[in-house]
């Protein structure tokens, strides 16, 4: 197979894991990137970065001209200037067209809607008025978003008082917004899938997502989720139906709430998804790898698990910690990708500081053989207590 040239707008750490499984796998691609930090994370992997913000439309017409195949890691990507490149005949998966529906959350929910496919009830919010009928209308807690501009659970506000209307307004002052109806889920799980320019889906089992009780961000990953075969088996076809929908190509993470046994949308991630992050040790293919086998137009890999169960614990700044950092397991600094013993694996994403709730890397832990899963559980949370991030002088 002739080698490609991927082109991906964004350079942290998913550009940064899809380098890994392409040196890893020994795949037929390159990367170029555009990405707003000089040695971005991904840079040792990278032909060329264009140094850029990801909505400078001349750094990304650039990364289109060395590209045979241009995709994006992260939602902020300028929908426009893909467009463009698309109608100059550029591939550009996903869709520029699917990505612009996804930044905007209201469009988002609107488009699953009118596909019969179940989300919270929701509606638009332009000011005090809307905020105090969607109270009224779904009661509180409720939650508010921002349309645009959001993702990994920044943008939301959980409004539990009516009295703090003025402060959801003023959190979100000059930006759309949303309602959402708070859902007092049993669990929230997602689904990776991916689909081919072949129009082939392939999904990832079925994980359960714990995120911060402080801050929105996902903080452990348990695969597979918790829930019963029914509930597996529902939130699949949920996530297949999705995919056909979206008439989308490459890898999506699309995140849904359990509820008596039902299934709910959140939200759609167009790209591969911090809770697919276990894939990389714990499948026989990663979401990287079947992220660029889907847009380059190759058959889709096997998802199955290659042992019982794995859980996937994200390292995030903690509150107060900015700055020059190492990360520490016990005594030994933890560099890049290393296993650290039998399915026990460290991903260091090398970014330059520290920052409050920033996420700075993560670890996987597979089970042995024979381990029932909240064994596993209890194991890789001993591990991840001995994960630090030391702050240091530069």
């Amino acid at each position: 197979m002739d080698t490609k040239i991927i082109g991906v707008v964004g350079g942290g750490q998913l550009c940064l894991m899809m380098g890994e499984s392409i040196r890893d796998k020994g795949l037929s691609y390159r990367l170029v990137a555009v990405d707003p930090t000089p040695n971005c994370p991904a840079h040792q992997f990278l032909d060329q970065q264009f140094v850029g913000d990801y909505k400078d439309e001349e750094q990304i017409r650039k990364l289109g001209e060395v590209s045979d195949i241009l995709t994006f890691e992260i939602e902020l990507a300028s929908s426009r200037v893909l467009e463009e490149l698309k109608q100059r005949g550029k591939p550009v998966h996903p869709s520029p067209e699917t990505l612009r529906m996804i930044q905007d959350k209201y469009t988002q929910a609107s488009f699953l809607q009118a596909h019969h496919i179940p989300v919270p009830d929701f509606q638009g919010v332009t000011g005090r008025a809307d905020l105090e009928a969607a109270v009224k209308e779904y009661g509180l807690p409720l939650i508010v978003k921002a349309r645009k501009d959001s993702y990994d659970g920044r943008g939301n506000f959980v409004l539990r008082d009516q009295g703090e209307i003025d402060k959801v307004l003023s959190y979100f002052s000059g930006r759309d917004l949303m309602a959402q109806r708070y859902i007092p889920f049993d669990v929230e799980v997602s689904v990776i899938s991916a689909r081919s320019t072949h129009g082939k889906i392939a999904t990832f089992p079925v994980g359960e997502n714990i995120h911060g009780l402080d801050y929105n961000i996902l903080e452990t990953t348990i695969v597979p989720a918790r829930v019963s075969p029914e509930v597996s088996s529902k939130a699949r076809k949920t996530a297949e139906d999705t995919m056909e929908a979206l008439n989308g190509v490459g890898v999506f993470g699309i995140e849904m709430f359990v509820v008596n046994g039902t299934i709910l949308i959140n939200e759609i991630a167009p790209r591969v998804h911090n809770s697919g992050h276990y894939s990389i040790e714990a499948c026989h293919t990663s979401q990287f790898e079947q992220h660029l086998r889907a847009i380059a137009g190759e058959r889709l890999g096997n998802t199955g698990l290659v042992s019982g169960s794995a859980v996937m614990h994200n390292i995030i700044g903690e509150e107060g910690c900015t700055g020059n950092y190492q990360l520490m397991y016990g005594n030994v600094p933890v560099v890049g990708t290393v296993q650290v013993g039998e399915g026990v694996f460290f991903h260091n994403y090398g970014k330059h500081e520290v920052k409050p709730h920033r996420k700075m890397g993560h670890l996987t832990v597979v089970s042995l053989d024979g381990e029932a899963q909240e064994d596993l559980i209890h194991r890789a949370r001993k591990i991840k207590d001995n994960l630090k991030i030391e702050l240091r002088s530069k």
